[in-house]
């Protein structure tokens, strides 16, 4: 018998969304950008893969001193991670002893979830309303460690900003906020590190500056905090390459801002277009849209879709189990989407 551990053996495995082998699929599963960085991002590579043999540097100097002028912190409250996720489980291996709390809500993004069963903590989930909205602040006074992503998934939007400014407040613990989606946005979190001793912000490079294949998150928070974290952070936790790419993309603000718009543009026609179709679809704030068809089961439709080639993605979840997530995708992308709906509602 393996000595595994009972909290890891008894919890389910997070499961992704589907990366298919072939490339023949529109993939409008796992919230990608759908548009490539500038290809000046990889004028420098050539001479980091010459170094490859060497550790990268272990703290990301340069990619956390690009993040600073973008973001308006000393780059000393930054700390670099492989990827917000890496973020999501230093916060929980320095805040939260097995057995003690970490609360989040219900629905979000599912691997809060995970990571804090495998971790030994306890999960307080706060529900939101049926519009999946917060109808009062995340109290938990028990809570290390409260996760709360603005815009939340799997509906998009922004949580109420007043409720969220109370649950700093009040909070106990500490409470990170992610941002994974807000680039997509008008608005930030950036003056709640400011104004509470407790809050952390994190960042992704994935969705907002295509570099989901890559990996590379942030943790923005004060310095008492982005020290403490740095002590679970794994050595060399970023490669070379990693933070050579990082660290260019923030170069290229104004490219980036104009994807950004394109995608908001596209995310309009695709709610509106949704909604003409006979969806009851909510309003987002991310590059994604949450969509429950009124015609057919959303579990039929992401089967349908997906026998023509376009993934959409589907969850189990009860509250959600008759929605469809669609990631915004190139205008073309959506075009062929809305088309392939369009066949299947009048056949059914």
């Amino acid at each position: 018998m393996l000595p595994i551990r009972d909290c890891v053996q008894q919890t389910p495995g997070y499961v992704p969304g589907e990366q298919p082998q072939t490339t023949d699929y529109i993939k409008l599963n796992t919230n990608e950008n759908p548009y490539a960085p500038p290809d000046e991002i990889f004028d420098s590579l050539e001479e980091e893969l010459k170094k490859v043999r060497l550790y990268p540097d272990p703290v990301s100097t340069k990619l956390r001193k690009a993040a600073s002028e973008v973001f308006g912190f000393p780059y000393e409250q930054i700390l670099a991670g492989n990827g917000s996720d890496d973020i999501l489980n230093i916060a929980l291996r320095t805040f939260v002893d097995p057995g003690e709390t970490v609360a989040f809500l219900d629905p979000t993004y599912s691997l809060y979830e995970t990571i804090t069963k495998v971790h030994g903590a306890t999960i307080k989930t706060i529900p939101t309303n049926d519009k999946f909205e917060l109808d009062s602040p995340l109290i938990c006074p028990e809570a290390k460690l409260i996760f709360i992503a603005s815009p939340n998934p799997p509906l998009g939007k922004h949580l109420n900003r007043q409720y969220l400014q109370e649950t700093c407040e009040q909070a106990t613990g500490v409470v990170l906020i992610d941002e994974a989606y807000v680039d997509f946005s008008d608005e930030d979190h950036w003056e709640f590190i400011k104004q509470y001793n407790n809050v952390i912000v994190s960042r992704t490079m994935s969705k907002s500056y295509s570099l989901a294949g890559i990996r590379v998150g942030f943790a923005i928070s004060s310095l008492d905090i982005i020290k403490q974290m740095d002590k679970v952070r794994d050595s060399y936790n970023l490669d070379r390459l990693a933070q050579t790419l990082g660290a260019n993309c923030f170069q290229f603000q104004d490219y980036f801002q104009d994807i950004w718009q394109k995608v908001r543009t596209t995310r309009t026609r695709l709610i509106t277009s949704l909604r003409n179709l006979g969806f009851l679809v909510f309003d987002s704030d991310a590059n994604f849209v949450l969509a429950s068809p009124q015609w057919i089961e959303a579990a039929e439709l992401y089967n349908k879709l997906k026998e023509r080639k376009i993934l959409v993605r589907y969850f189990k979840h009860p509250r959600i189990s008759n929605y469809v997530r669609i990631t915004v995708g190139t205008d073309e992308e959506i075009d062929r989407l809305l088309e392939v709906i369009e066949q299947l509602k009048n056949e059914a």
